[in-house]
């Protein structure tokens, strides 16, 4: 008998160690015990006679589901100029926004953790010299009609003699916005003032 079960296929060899098995022909026992035969299969795909639990699905990763909001450039934020006279001659020097950037991260109840980084550039013009120039620049965060946060913070930079002008970043972190239905926006603008609520340019 054991020579001829070696020389079966290997498709039957389950259903001839099957006969020799009490109970083989169901799955399972009256008493509502795995079966000779689902024992069997068990050990075979799991190394158990008993199957492992069975693994909860993966929740959905909840930054999948948050859509960081843009960063809006408050109209007339954009960049301050100093002038000594009307036309172009007279510019002292210019503060501009060149590039802005954002990263929200969930917070696990709805809400997220803002960051909001500008970078900009201070420029001489024919009227200006070697020095150190500032402006103010304001970050300004709403949901709805809500304000959730407003800072300021001094910008720009010291431009060496000999050089047109020089770059400079900030960086906001830590602002905490909590969940709501509302939509989030952030503004950001150069000026006392300027970061009021404007919708015309979105980075």
């Amino acid at each position: 008998m054991t020579d001829a079960l070696f020389r079966l296929p290997a498709s039957l060899v389950v259903p001839v160690l099957c006969l020799g098995l009490a109970g083989c022909g169901s799955s399972s026992s009256s008493t509502g015990e795995p079966g000779a035969l689902q024992k069997f299969g068990n050990v075979v795909m799991f190394q158990s006679t008993t199957p492992p639990a069975a693994q909860p699905l993966p929740k959905e990763e909840e930054d999948e589901q948050l859509v960081c909001p843009q960063v809006i450039i408050a109209e007339g934020g954009a960049a301050i100029r100093a002038q000594a006279g009307q036309d172009s001659a007279g510019l002292r020097h210019q503060i501009s926004i060149l590039n802005v950037a954002r990263e929200c991260t969930p917070t696990g109840d709805g809400g997220f953790r803002l960051k909001v980084g500008v970078e900009g550039r201070v420029l001489l013009g024919p009227a200006g010299g070697a020095g150190s120039y500032s402006a103010t620049l304001t970050t300004l965060v709403t949901r709805g009609t809500t304000q959730v946060a407003r800072r300021t913070a001094r910008v720009g930079g010291t431009v060496p003699s000999g050089q047109g002008g020089t770059d400079f970043s900030h960086v906001e972190d830590g602002i905490m916005v909590p969940p709501g239905r509302s939509d989030v926006e952030i503004f950001v603008g150069l000026g006392t003032g300027s970061a009021a609520p404007a919708r015309s340019r979105r980075r």
